[in-house]
């Protein structure tokens, strides 16, 4: 929640900054976006990684299928553009979420029973200034915080192991891209963008009552997204669109000298509703 609260102030203060006493008040919208994809989590592919190389030590090799999770991301969006629209400025906490993914492993003989819980939040800030009528450059901050929670239980000689591993990563995202659109008559916009990320992550896995921090290595990545906008009304915007955005995830384990690389991957629709006042 303090997250939360100190990226709001820092979208009104900015809305003050470009619209100062005696200015001309520009355009203010609010809204809600939401994001139905399918999610392959870089974390659950890293701690798998990591996870075969803790059997191999017990001469054990370690087997694994999974399928990318699917579920959504949904949250309100703050906007302004100012008045000669040269400029404008959103935010989107999208804080409600629900995605799953099934996991099944084979270690050696033994089957390994699993369940998988994935939480996530995506607090996305935007900039964006106009180059031309089609083209605009955009800036951008996104705050991902990640959660897995990992139960892991298999037998040895008939006496049962269990495990719960609880994996926490917070990634820390600046953006840059270019984005283009096209006008289809009065009320209708087809527009497309694409992204360069670069990734400040952070890793902790907790097992046992332990805590272990993990620095993970910064990596680029991007982000492509396309889109169809109707204005039913002169206040009123609906928008449909697909998004895919990937980057690598890449750390060292506790008491490992390799180092494991893997992607985080999600695309899917979005859903966009805004009303302008």
């Amino acid at each position: 929640m303090k997250k939360l609260t100190t990226v709001l102030g820092l979208f009104f203060c900015l809305g003050l900054l470009v619209n100062p006493s005696g200015a001309k008040a520009g355009t203010y919208f609010t809204g809600a976006k939401g994001w139905y994809a399918s999610w392959d989590s870089g974390i659950l592919n890293w701690f798998e990684e990591d996870l075969a190389h803790s059997f191999l030590a017990n001469r054990l090799t370690l087997t694994a299928d999974s399928d990318p999770g699917d579920g959504y991301l949904l949250g309100p969006l703050f906007g302004y553009m100012t008045d000669d629209g040269k400029w404008s400025f959103s935010f989107a906490p999208m804080i409600i979420s629900d995605f799953s993914q099934d996991w099944h492993g084979m270690a050696g003989p033994m089957a390994l029973n699993t369940t998988v819980d994935l939480t996530r939040h995506d607090f996305d800030f935007a900039a964006s200034m106009k180059l031309s009528d089609n083209y605009k450059m955009f800036f951008g901050y996104k705050y991902q915080d990640m959660k897995m929670d990992f139960n892991l239980s298999y037998e040895v000689m008939s006496d049962p192991q269990n495990f719960l591993y609880c994996i926490e990563s917070q990634v820390h995202i600046p953006t840059v891209g270019i984005s283009g659109v096209y006008q289809f008559g009065s009320s209708l916009v087809a527009g497309g963008q694409v992204g360069l990320l670069y990734t400040f992550p952070s890793l902790e896995i907790t097992s046992a009552g332990v805590t272990e921090d993990i620095r993970p290595w910064n990596s680029f990545g991007f982000n492509l997204e396309a889109s169809l906008t109707y204005r039913p009304a002169t206040d009123v915007l609906l928008q449909v669109g697909y998004r895919y955005q990937v980057f690598e995830f890449e750390a060292r384990a506790p008491g490992s000298y390799n180092d494991i690389s893997s992607y985080d991957i999600t695309h899917g629709l979005t859903l966009t509703g805004v009303y302008l006042f």
